[in-house]
């Protein structure tokens, strides 16, 4: 082989050697990149559990989430199994049609004992973090096409809420989907497994701080999942009727979220040495002006102000806040809030604790309120 002809295979080798050390170097990287974001592993940042390349900056941009509908009607011909958490998680009525979903529980075994679904599939755990439009700390995503939001203006303007601590009901805590459950089961009648525990701490964190407080756990999907909001809604009005005082109605939930491949989501954050699962704001908006819900921006003043008191006292708890074209019931009061807690994937524990947190927040921003 000539001169010439050496230099070049000497070149090529070097461009092949590059490139297998630029490979392996990427391929750490990656690893890295996985190992820092799984849960546990570095405190209040144990967070996505998925490559940096699929969940870019954490923002858990693949998962899909079992988004709240409204007055979209689904097949309701199918009973709920433990697989059927990747379908649309739940339905609401804008007038006065019947609501169907096809995650309607069993009618069936309604004796005593405990009827309840189960999840199937594989669960990854991990921690959606912050995206969308922001101020400060305050995440909103928001789903409108006419409406955009001014966070540091609407964090500045009081919302139609005052307080009378030591007084009659000021807070209503109700569940639409009061079978929603945790730690594995979609759903259960039993009520220390389901949401109706997370409301339970939610309560009792209001009342030690004074602040009276009503905790609804009538059955609104079950038997029949169908019309939940509608049922819902009566619960609430009769409720406000008998006390006129309330000033919050709280619909506490727990999400549905899963990947493309069926996998279901865990989303959950360590606060304080202690996992919780995280929560999610919803403030609906008449996007149109076709939903009869003329008094939405009181209810997202709340919720923003809501939303800066969990992100400053538990930093990864709360996922952006909801900004949708929904109602949801929040036509109602003025302080009306959904609220999601976790999914059925999260513990039980992982939930309560998370009630817990929320309802300490909860009260001091209400308790700014009088």
């Amino acid at each position: 082989m000539d001169k010439s002809g050496a230099m070049g295979e000497n070149m090529k080798n070097g461009k092949e050697k590059f490139t297998v050390v630029l490979s392996v170097a990427l391929l750490v990287a990656a690893v890295a990149c996985v190992a820092v974001r799984l849960p546990g592993s570095t405190g209040q940042n144990a967070a996505v559990a998925a490559a940096c390349f699929i969940l870019p900056q954490g923002t858990a941009a693949d998962f899909l989430s079992d988004d709240e509908q409204d007055g979209t009607a689904q097949d309701a011909s199918s009973p709920v199994t433990g697989s059927s958490s990747s379908g649309n998680k739940r339905t609401e009525s804008t007038s006065s049609e019947t609501v169907q979903s096809s995650r309607q529980p069993s009618s069936s075994g309604t004796s005593s004992a405990a009827v309840s679904s189960q999840l199937a599939g594989n669960v990854l755990e991990m921690q959606i973090m912050d995206s969308g439009d922001h101020y400060g700390s305050v995440y909103v995503k928001n789903s409108n096409k006419n409406h955009s939001v001014n966070i540091e203006n609407e964090l500045k303007a009081a919302p139609a809420v005052k307080i009378k601590k030591d007084s009659g009901p000021q807070v209503l805590i109700y569940h639409t989907h009061t079978t929603e459950a945790f730690s594995g089961d979609t759903r259960t009648t039993d009520k220390t497994r389901s949401v109706c525990a997370v409301g339970d701490q939610i309560a009792k964190q209001l009342q030690s701080a004074g602040i009276n407080v009503l905790h609804d756990t009538t059955y609104h999907d079950y038997p029949a999942y169908d019309g939940s909001y509608d049922r819902s809604k009566v619960t609430v009005e009769n409720y406000l009727k008998k006390y006129p005082g309330i000033q919050v109605t709280l619909d506490i939930h727990r999400d549905a979220m899963h990947r493309s491949d069926g996998t279901k989501l865990k989303p959950t954050v360590v606060v304080d040495g202690r996992k919780a699962a995280q929560i999610m704001i919803i403030s609906g908006c008449d996007d149109t002006g076709s939903l009869g819900f003329p008094n939405w921006e009181y209810n997202l003043r709340l919720a923003l102000r809501f939303q800066k008191e969990v992100s400053g006292k538990y930093s990864g708890l709360i996922r952006p806040l909801s900004f949708c074209p929904r109602r949801y019931n929040e036509d109602l009061t003025k302080g009306s809030l959904l609220i999601e807690v976790g999914t059925e994937a999260n513990t039980l524990d992982e939930a309560e604790y998370s009630g817990t947190l929320l309802g300490k927040a909860l009260a001091g921003v209400l308790n700014g309120l009088n």
